[in-house]
């Protein structure tokens, strides 16, 4: 029996990478970043980088001689919450670190995080971006979760001129929006990846389970064209409702278990994900469920589901916490000073990893003159590539929002209840 009252699942903030490339900051480990002063405050045009965005009367708007002013939704309530504390404590521990490791950063300034709850609910997200951007001022917008919602907001973010970024999910609806930016590889681009990790496994026999919106199209037609390129036998092909009831789940089950799925191409909440990887289990039937890891490579997703997650390996702009010390070893420090007492985590890893990006992305833009929109937009359509040293390179160029390269290489261990990166900056296979 699936009890969904006991299902703490995450749908994680949505993740980001970038970094500028000139030296390395004193006190921010693992990063390239080209720092500079400038000036902001008010809403007058900002000097900088050059290119297709120009400058609008609201350019600085959440910029001040102090401060600049970040607007994230996320769902905290809803069909698939984040954790509510969990999040709070994480969304600005990487900007307390950063003020108190280099006061100068950012230009003296300080990141103030504005948080809405989007109820995962895509009207509410243009509610709540609209009321961050017009109420609190909100230089930027970054979705947390959810691909409706992401792209609902990104929508009103480009009506309204304001840069908007969000971890990769889907590319239709956002492909032509001029301020948009997946700080990850979208559900499509990861189709190489996970395509060359089953034959890596030797599998032939993949079932496709993604669930019926809109959204996870492009990434369900991407993977099937890849496995199908690639000689694999995509034996079951389904869509399963967003909000699959228990029965809906075990039925998908024994449709995947008559058609002898060595293998799961999952792309679903994480509700949906482990009620069908639980009735797996329980008829006996272990495929590998493999798929974009956002979501359904959390630590907390994997401990809950487990022994029927045991078989998971997802791919994922940000890796787990058994490596994180040697790719950032400033996290788990600042944590323990910054996390009020709270273990860090990997949903702590996925905030620290987007606030770290953006801050690069903030002095990359600064070093070369002051923080307005269209500067800080300019400046990562330049082509170069940015690092954060935690998610692997992006680089943009105009009218390309989508600018991943690789991701990390998840996989479950029950034994131990976490994640374990097995592959780390998991390059996308070279085109023949």
């Amino acid at each position: 029996m699936i009890q969904r009252s006991r299902l703490v699942v995450v749908v994680l903030l949505a993740l980001a990478l970038v970094g500028a490339a000139c030296g390395q900051k004193s006190g921010v480990a693992g990063t390239e970043v080209a720092t500079g002063g400038g000036g902001g405050g008010g809403e007058e045009p900002a000097g900088g980088a050059s290119g297709p965005h120009e400058a609008g009367p609201d350019d600085t708007s959440g910029v001040t001689d102090s401060e600049i002013v970040i607007g994230v939704h996320a769902p905290v309530t809803g069909a698939s919450p984040l954790p509510q504390r969990t999040f709070d404590i994480g969304k600005d521990i990487y900007w307390k670190f950063l003020a108190s490791a280099d006061p100068e950063s950012l230009g003296g300034r300080e990141a103030r995080v504005v948080f809405r709850d989007d109820e995962f609910n895509p009207r509410r997200a243009v509610q709540v971006c609209r009321e961050m951007v017009e109420q609190e001022g909100a230089f930027i917008l970054v979705g947390g979760g959810g691909a409706d919602q992401i792209t609902a907001c990104a929508q009103y973010a480009a009506e309204a001129g304001v840069p908007y970024f969000s971890a990769g999910v889907n590319e239709e609806g956002l492909e032509d929006l001029e301020t948009y930016f997946a700080l990850s590889l979208t559900y499509a681009q990861q189709a190489p990846l996970i395509v060359q990790q089953l034959e890596e496994l030797g599998i032939q026999s993949v079932g496709v389970v993604v669930a019926d919106t809109p959204s996870f199209g492009d990434g369900h037609d991407a993977f099937v064209e890849a496995a199908e390129t690639a000689g694999l036998d995509v034996v079951v092909d389904d869509e399963i409702n967003k909000t699959a009831s228990e029965a809906e789940a075990l039925s998908e089950v024994q449709t995947l278990r008559d058609a002898d799925a060595e293998a799961v191409f999952i792309l679903t909440s994480p509700l949906v994900y482990l009620a069908i990887a639980g009735g797996a289990r329980n008829q006996g039937f272990e495929p590998t469920f493999i798929g974009p890891g956002i979501t359904s490579g959390l630590n907390q997703v994997l401990e809950f589901g487990c022994p029927g997650t045991g078989n998971g390996q997802f791919f994922s702009p940000f890796p787990e916490l058994d490596v994180i010390n040697e790719l950032d070893p400033d996290y788990i420090p600042a944590y323990e000073q910054f996390g009020q007492g709270q273990p860090a985590d990997d949903i702590g890893i996925a905030l620290w990893g987007l606030n770290k990006t953006v801050g690069l992305m903030f002095e990359a833009t600064l070093a070369s003159g002051d923080l307005g929109r269209a500067a800080l937009m300019n400046t990562i359509e330049a082509g170069d590539a940015f690092e954060s040293g935690v998610y692997p390179p992006v680089s943009y160029s105009s009218g390309e929002p989508f600018g991943g390269t690789g991701a990390h290489l998840l996989v479950a261990d029950c034994g131990d209840g976490q994640y374990q990166t097995e592959g780390e900056f998991v390059e996308l296979p070279e085109e023949e």
